[in-house]
C-alpha cells in the first residue's frame, strides 16, 4: 500500500484535495436527499460552471464512516476561462490552466508510450470495511436517482466495470452505466460491440457468468482510461500508469480474481449473469435528451461482496445538456483517437475538438494549410480521405458529423467554428456524405427517432474552407475582425489602455 503523497491524477482524494484549494468544491453538510435532489443540485452546477458539491450527509447514508457521501459534476467545467478545463486536465496529471489542446496531445501522448504495467498490492483503505452476501442491501443505500425520468437509481455513473477474459491476459477496465433493482442485483449496459460485452460474450460462450467487480471514487485517470475508446486487447490498468508515469496500485477481489483500483473508495464484487436478464433504463443521456420508452433487457449483475474505505465518497455523473463527464472525459478521448489516426494516415490535420454544445456529436478537425496546399488535392479527394479514416475506425461508431476547419479557425472556439460553418459550408457542395458499412451510435436521438431510423444512417464530412484555400496560401480576404484588421502595434496600444479608456477589465484574448 503506498505510503507516499499520491498525485491527483492518481487519488479522488487529492485531486478534491486540491480542487478545494482552488476554490472548486463546496461542501455540503444540509441533509440532500438522494432522489432527485442530489442530481438537481449537480446538474445546475454543471449548467452554471459552479464548483463541485460534496454533499456529506445525503439521505440514508449509513453513519458517520458508512455508505457513502455523493461527489457531483467531478468532471465539469469551470467558470474562469484561464482554468476551465481543469477538473480533466488534473485527472491526467496536467496543471489547471492546460487547454483543451495540451489536455489531447497529453492523451496521444499517453497512449504511444510504453504502458507501465499496475502493481499489485494487498492492503487499501478500501479494505477496511465489508460487507458479504445476504448482509447487502443496495435498496437501503443512498443510491441517486438522478433525473426525474430515468427508469431507477443509478449506481455506477461515473466509475469503472472491470471484467478479464477467461484466460487473464486482458484486464478491461469499462465506463457503462447500471441501475439497482434489488437488494443485490443491478443491471446495466453490456453492449456486445463494446469492450465489456465482447468480454462478457467470452464466458457466456463457455456457458459461464462473468466474474465482475463495479469500483467507485476511482482515481481520476482511472476514470479518463476507462471512458476511452481504446484498441481491443488493450490492458486500461497499463494505460492509466502510461498517462500518470506511476504504477497504478490494483487489489483483489474478495470472491473472484478481479483486480480493481486499490485506491478506490467503494467496491461491488459478484457476476455478470450468461443468460438472466431486466429491463434496463430509461435514462438522461450524454446527448440531452431522455426517451422514457427507452428500456432494453440487459444481463443482471448480483453484488456478493462490498469493500469500502471509511466515509467513502461517490461520485456521480448527471448526463445531459453540455458540459459534464460525456463531453469533457468521453468526446475529448474521441477527440483524441481521432486526431491520432489523422495523424498516422499522414494527412495535415492538426488539431481536433469536440464543441462541448454540441452534445459529443459534432467533431472539428483543422488543416494545416501549408501541408495542404503541397498535396495538391481536391476538396472532395480530401474529405473523403477524412472519412473513410474516421468513420471506419473504433472511435468512429460515436462520431457522426465531422467539421474541416483552416488554420485560422480555433477549434475549441465555438464562434469560430460557427462562423467559418455559415460562411464557407455551402450547402450540397461541401457536404461530403457516408453511407453503408459505417455505424451510427444508436443513443443519437435521430438515429432512432428521426427520418428513416430503420435505414443505415448517413454520416457528414462538412467542409467549412473555400476551395482557393486548397490552391494557395494566399487567401483572396482578410479577416474583418480585432485579430484580423489591424496592425500588432495598434492592437497592443488598444488593450494596454483598455482600462485608460474607461473599461473595468481588460478583455480576455484567446
Amino acid at each position: 500500500m503506498s505510503t507516499g503523497k499520491l498525485s491527483a491524477a492518481s487519488s479522488l482524494r487529492t485531486f478534491l484535495e486540491e480542487c478545494k484549494a482552488e476554490g472548486d468544491v463546496v461542501e455540503i453538510g444540509l441533509e440532500v436527499d438522494p432522489h432527485l435532489e442530489s442530481g438537481a443540485i449537480s446538474r445546475l452546477a454543471y449548467e452554471t460552471a459552479s464548483p463541485m458539491p460534496l454533499i456529506n450527509n445525503p439521505k440514508g447514508k449509513d453513519g458517520p464512516e458508512g455508505l457513502f457521501r455523493i461527489l457531483g459534476a467531478p468532471v465539469g467545467v469551470r467558470s474562469d476561462p484561464t482554468t476551465r478545463y481543469a477538473r480533466v486536465a488534473k485527472s491526467i496529471g496536467l496543471p489547471s490552466n492546460a487547454t483543451g489542446h495540451d489536455i489531447i496531445q497529453k492523451l496521444i501522448a499517453s497512449k504511444k508510450t510504453d504502458p507501465i504495467p499496475s502493481v499489485r498490492v494487498y492492503d487499501a483503505p478500501l479494505k477496511e470495511h465489508k460487507i458479504f452476501g445476504d448482509e447487502i442491501d443496495l435498496l437501503k443505500l443512498p443510491v441517486p436517482k438522478n433525473h426525474a425520468s430515468d427508469g431507477g437509481r443509478y449506481f455506477l455513473t461515473y466509475g469503472l466495470h472491470s471484467v478479464q477474459t477467461p484466460d487473464g491476459k486482458w484486464v478491461n477496465w469499462a465506463i457503462t452505466r447500471c441501475m439497482v433493482i434489488g437488494k443485490r442485483q443491478l443491471t446495466g449496459l453490456v453492449d456486445v460491440k463494446q469492450d465489456i460485452g465482447a468480454i462478457w460474450a467470452m464466458w457466456k460462450a463457455q456457458g459461464k457468468d462473468t466474474p465482475w467487480a463495479c469500483a467507485l471514487g476511482v482515481p481520476p485517470a482511472a476514470a479518463v482510461a476507462s471512458g476511452m475508446p481504446l484498441p481491443k486487447f488493450v490492458n486500461e490498468p497499463d494505460y492509466v500508469g502510461a498517462i500518470t508515469g506511476v504504477p497504478v496500485e490494483v487489489i483483489k477481489c474478495e470472491t473472484n480474481d478481479v483486480v480493481v483500483p486499490a485506491q478506490s473508495e467503494v467496491v461491488l464484487e459478484g457476476i455478470i449473469s450468461a443468460n438472466e436478464t431486466a429491463l434496463e433504463g430509461p435514462m438522461g443521456e450524454y446527448h440531452g435528451f431522455l426517451f422514457p420508452a427507452k428500456k432494453s433487457p440487459q444481463p443482471v449483475m448480483t453484488v456478493n461482496a462490498i469493500t469500502y474505505r471509511s466515509n467513502p465518497i461517490v461520485p456521480i455523473s448527471v448526463a445531459g445538456r453540455a458540459p459534464d463527464e460525456t463531453h469533457t472525459v468521453w468526446a475529448l478521448s474521441i477527440c483524441a483517437e481521432i486526431l491520432d489516426l489523422l495523424q498516422q494516415a499522414d494527412l495535415p490535420i492538426t488539431k481536433a475538438w469536440c464543441p462541448f454544445e454540441s452534445q459529443a456529436i459534432w467533431y472539428v478537425v483543422q488543416v494545416d494549410r501549408k501541408r495542404l496546399v503541397e498535396m495538391k488535392t481536391t476538396p472532395e479527394t480530401f474529405c473523403r480521405q477524412v472519412g473513410e479514416i474516421v468513420f471506419s475506425s473504433k472511435p468512429g461508431r460515436f462520431v457522426p458529423k465531422i467539421f474541416v476547419v483552416g488554420d485560422n479557425i480555433d477549434p475549441s472556439d465555438l464562434r469560430d467554428v460557427v462562423w467559418a460553418e455559415a460562411t464557407k459550408c455551402q450547402p450540397q457542395d461541401s457536404d461530403f456524405y457516408f453511407v453503408g458499412n459505417y455505424p451510427t451510435y444508436d443513443l443519437v436521438p435521430y438515429a432512432t427517432h428521426g427520418f428513416k431510423s430503420r435505414e443505415p444512417q448517413a454520416k457528414v464530412v462538412k467542409l467549412c474552407m473555400l476551395p482557393a484555400e486548397f490552391e494557395t496560401l494566399d487567401r483572396p480576404w482578410v479577416e474583418a475582425s480585432f485579430r484580423g484588421s489591424y496592425p500588432e502595434e495598434v492592437k497592443k496600444k488598444v488593450l494596454d489602455n483598455w482600462r485608460a479608456y474607461g473599461y473595468e477589465e481588460r478583455p480576455a484574448m484567446g
